[in-house]
């Protein structure tokens, strides 16, 4: 079963894109995930930083 887009949907007059464009939209989304991954990854370690400071400061506390 393939998809099929009448002549007159919004899909149709938008037009398809080229290899070359899916291509480089490609490229760019992996460009994106692997910065979102990188800041994932720093946002966990400044909340583990974070979780020891406050560990740390309520175990001095006591």
């Amino acid at each position: 079963m393939s998809v099929m887009h009448r002549e007159d949907s919004i899909k149709a007059l938008k037009g398809r894109k080229t290899l070359e464009e899916l291509s480089a939209e490609n490229e760019q989304l992996q460009k994106d995930k692997e910065s979102l991954a990188t800041q994932v990854t720093d946002l966990q370690l400044a909340l583990c930083e974070v979780y020891e400071l406050v560990e740390t400061t309520l175990s001095s506390g006591e």
